[in-house]
Order: structure tokens, then sequence, then C-alpha cells
């Protein structure tokens, strides 16, 4: 497995964790949240579930920034004071 494939692993397997619950942060439906991406609800899902999703590092990567994560689909750390 090449370098940005297990890349897309690694961030598929952060999303299936953390997009979910910050899509809920943002107070986003599926269907707002796909619009506002500009992908088919059905991606977003797929995403979120982690399983069957067959999307590219650079669509991964654009919906954890959209959602407020990192490039890995982690959640920011807190800024100092706010923790």
């Amino acid at each position: 497995m090449n370098e940005i494939e297990e890349r897309r692993h690694v961030v598929l397997y952060n999303l299936a964790a953390h997009a979910g619950p910050a899509r809920g942060r943002l107070r986003l439906s599926l269907d707002d949240a796909a619009r506002l991406a500009r992908l088919a609800p059905e991606v977003i899902a797929a995403i979120e579930n982690g399983n069957g999703c067959t999307s590219s590092l650079a669509v991964l990567t654009h919906v954890a920034l959209f959602l407020g994560l990192t490039e890995l689909g982690v959640p920011r750390p807190r800024p100092p004071g706010m923790e």
C-alpha cells in the first residue's frame, strides 16, 4: 500500500469516529452538510459510517476541514485557557 492510500485509510478511520459528532456540534443535518460541502448526502453518510467509502483523500480532507477538524480528521486542540 502506498503512502497516499495509507493516509486515506487513517483519515477515513478518524472521520468515522469524529465526523458525526463534529457535524452535530455545527447543528447541521446530513442534507445541509452535504449541500454546503457540495457533496452527495450518501458520501457524507458513508464517511461517517466508515464503510463502503470510496472517496479520495482530497474529498476526505475537504470534509474534515469543512467540519472544523484537522486534515487528519481529528478534533483540533482547544486553545490555552479554554480547557
